[in-house]
Parts: structure tokens; sequence; C-alpha cells
């Protein structure tokens, strides 16, 4: 998991976020909610990169292969994270 510091809305992924991979050139984007946090699923071939932001200053990204863990495990394990304190 990489934390990233920094402001990030969900609107602002596309240029936080180009930083770790390459946003333009995704397969697809698929936004949502991890718990209260505004998120999205960014695929590309067999690699995917689930992102969500906890506060202004806190984005988690989750990277992983769908071929070898489904989208619904890898979302259940975002719902159960903690707040960064």
């Amino acid at each position: 998991m990489i934390i990233i510091s920094g402001s990030c809305l969900l609107r602002q992924y596309d240029i936080i976020l180009g930083v770790l991979f390459p946003v333009d050139s995704m397969d697809s984007c698929e936004e949502m909610m991890i718990q209260d946090w505004p998120g999205a699923l960014y695929k590309k071939d067999d690699t995917a990169f689930l992102c969500w932001t906890y506060s202004p200053e806190v984005t988690y990204v989750l990277e992983y292969t769908p071929s070898k863990i489904d989208d619904s495990e890898i979302i259940k394990m975002a719902e159960s994270a903690e707040p960064v304190k």
C-alpha cells in the first residue's frame, strides 16, 4: 500500500496518481465509495489500482493483479481499512 501525501480529491486523481501510473493509458476507471471516502478502480491489462481518499492529505493506492485476486476481495480489504491517526 502506498500513502500519498498532498491534496487529493477524486477529481484530482488524474493529476496526482499520474505520478504513480499513467492514468491516461488505463483501460477503465470505475468511481466508487470505500466506506465514506471517494475512490476509483483503474485497470490496464492485468494490472489494477484501487485508490481512495481518506482526507485531503492522505490517499491510499492498492496495486494488484485481477487474474490472481478478485476485485471484490480487494474492495473488501479496502473497506476494512482503519483511518490513519
